[in-house]
Order: structure tokens, then sequence, then C-alpha cells
């Protein structure tokens, strides 16, 4: 009798409790942000120095938000070198397109490169490094992934005269059964004449 009750209270709280879930937010890489050096045949040649590239591939559809991506607005590289900070201003970067630096930075020491942009869905935008890790930027020459991340749908609340109606009606549902297996237990009725 004990586990006839455990079952009814369940199967009537399992709606509820699932409307207190919603979906994982959606996060996937969408451009690369690259810090180099050129060579030293580049140098002979008159460009010296690190260099500083992004790229916007977020509308790649096998790797990246296919028909969903945008354009990276405001592209910079805020540098924090031995001579205060510096920014590098990229532009603008549309899907499938690039930007590098063209400053020269020969002979200045950069402790950090940071990058910052503007994405026009709403979400975030955080760097990623070789082991999925969020970093801030790169510390010396390398590569960090653009990872966005779409914001959680917000979880459905339902109006308080639907929420009192649903308990109402999970409520009355075990007396019914109940009532309808004692009608059954005494029979049809038969009106008299």
């Amino acid at each position: 009798m004990a586990s006839r009750k455990a079952r009814r209270f369940a199967y009537g709280v399992a709606p509820l409790l699932c409307l207190l879930f919603s979906t994982p937010a959606y996060a996937t890489a969408i451009g690369v942000f690259n810090w180099s050096e050129y060579t030293q045949e580049e140098c002979d040649a008159g460009l010296c120095g690190a260099f500083f590239f992004v790229g916007n591939f977020s509308t790649d559809p096998d790797i990246s938000l296919g028909a969903l991506g945008d354009t990276f607005f405001n592209v910079s590289v805020g540098l924090q070198t031995d001579g205060g900070p510096r920014s590098l201003l990229l532009g603008d970067i549309a899907p499938g397109e690039s930007s590098q630096s063209i400053d020269d930075l020969f002979g200045t020491t950069i402790a950090t490169a940071g990058l910052t942009l503007t994405f026009g869905l709403p979400g975030s935008i955080q760097l990623l490094d070789e082991f999925g890790n969020g970093v801030t930027g790169l510390t010396a020459p390398g590569s960090l992934l653009i990872d966005y991340a779409a914001p959680e749908p917000p979880a459905p609340v339902p109006e308080p005269s639907t929420l009192l109606l649903l308990i109402g009606g999970l409520s009355v549902l075990p007396h019914a059964r109940r009532s309808r297996l004692q009608r059954l237990a005494v029979g049809p009725r038969h009106p008299e004449a």
C-alpha cells in the first residue's frame, strides 16, 4: 500500500520536476588568435618583431556555427609591453576572412597579448588554449581558439494559475482512480422500476 502511494506521488511530482531543468549552453570555436614572430629573412626585408593574426571561421558549417556565424566587430589586440599598454586595431573581420597587425613591434618586449572583439550574437566569447582551458590572452608566441557560448534559453515559467491547475489535476487522479475501482468492485447500478 505504501509503495503504491510512493509511486503515485512520484508520478505526480515528475512533471513538476521537469519544469526545473534547462539545457546547457552551446559552445563552439568561431575563430583563431595567433601571436607570431617574423623570420630573420622577413626581418632582412624590413618586417621585424611580433605580429598578431585573427581569423574568423564562424560560418564554417563543419566546425563552427554555419549560417549563424557573423562578423567580428572592433577587433583589437591589447598588449602589455615594457613601454606600457598598447592597442593594435585590426578593425572588422567578416566570416571567412582574417586580419593581421602591421604595427612595427621590433625591439618591444611583450608580456601579454589579449583580444577584444564584438560578436553579433548574444552570448559570451572566451579564449581557449590547446587543452581547452579558458585563458585571458597569450604570454608568448602561440595560438588560441576564440570560443563562443550561446546563452542558456530562459526556462519556461508557467503562470501561477497553470501551475495550480496542474497540481490540482494531479492530486485528483488518485481519487478518481480509487472511485472507479470501487464502482467496478460493487458492480453496475440498476435503476429500480
